[in-house]
């Protein structure tokens, strides 16, 4: 795993990413844990705590951890109601817990040997038929519709500042690796814009392949779906959310 740089990216997270999937993912969410009588989640990658506060306020006991520093120190000023820790998903444990998570992309960060490491440490962190909720976007979907050439991703207004952001990614299908590359514009007013830009691989998979790395790290897959909870289509699907619990 590459340490990117959050810093950036941390100050103006949510504006940017908040869309109505953040409401759609956290509401599956809180179904899945419902149905599996899950009392305390861990989230193993909080981000800003778009997943761990939905939780904790919906009365889930929530420990929350991020790698970034930036991104907890976002989080914390959101909400001071979770203790919010810094911690590596491949090695660092806080307790044992009946739910773990990690959404938007979360893992796509960890080469294929880190995700190993972190699926070994996750399960040991899991109660006896604990569950394992997480997403990464779907190479089979991505063999047929990928974008080649530079778009709009997001535009976003808030108050008098406007936020533009272009994607010019690429990907290497052989080793389901995507390079992203994001480039930002942030205007105030009609103030000069500033540009922030970014880049950093995202390790993305087929459900065939999730599958054989959950089993042969302790895990039987329960379902894999639409980012919503819809039904999942190996060909149409953008995300894969997968569901797996320890054996």
């Amino acid at each position: 795993m590459k340490d990117y740089d959050y810093k950036k990216m941390a100050e103006n997270y949510d504006i940017i990413e908040s869309s109505s999937n953040s409401d759609k993912v956290n509401e599956n969410l809180n179904n899945i844990l419902k149905r599996f009588k899950v009392k305390n989640v861990w989230d193993i990658t909080c981000g800003t705590g778009i997943q761990a506060i939905y939780l904790h306020q919906n009365g889930y006991e929530v420990t929350a951890s991020d790698y970034s520093k930036e991104m907890l120190d976002a989080a914390r000023k959101k909400y001071a109601a979770i203790k919010f820790v810094q911690a590596d998903m491949r090695k660092d444990s806080l307790g044992k817990f009946d739910a773990i998570i990690s959404i938007f992309n979360a893992i796509g960060h960890l080469s294929k040997e880190d995700f190993e490491k972190a699926l070994k440490n996750i399960n040991s962190s899991l109660n006896s038929g604990g569950i394992y909720i997480f997403d990464i976007f779907n190479l089979e979907f991505m063999k047929n519709n990928f974008i080649t050439y530079e778009f709009l991703d997001t535009t976003k207004e808030v108050n008098d500042t406007k936020f533009v952001r272009f994607n010019h990614n690429k990907l290497n299908l052989k080793k389901g690796l995507m390079s992203m590359n994001q480039k930002t514009y942030i205007q105030k007013g009609i103030d000069k814009p500033s540009i922030t830009k970014e880049s950093w691989d995202m390790q993305i998979y087929t459900a065939e392949q999730l599958k054989g790395i959950l089993e042969r790290n302790g895990f039987k897959i329960i379902s894999f779906s639409g980012f919503d909870g819809s039904k999942f289509d190996r060909e149409k699907s953008n995300f894969i959310l997968t569901t797996a619990q320890k054996k």
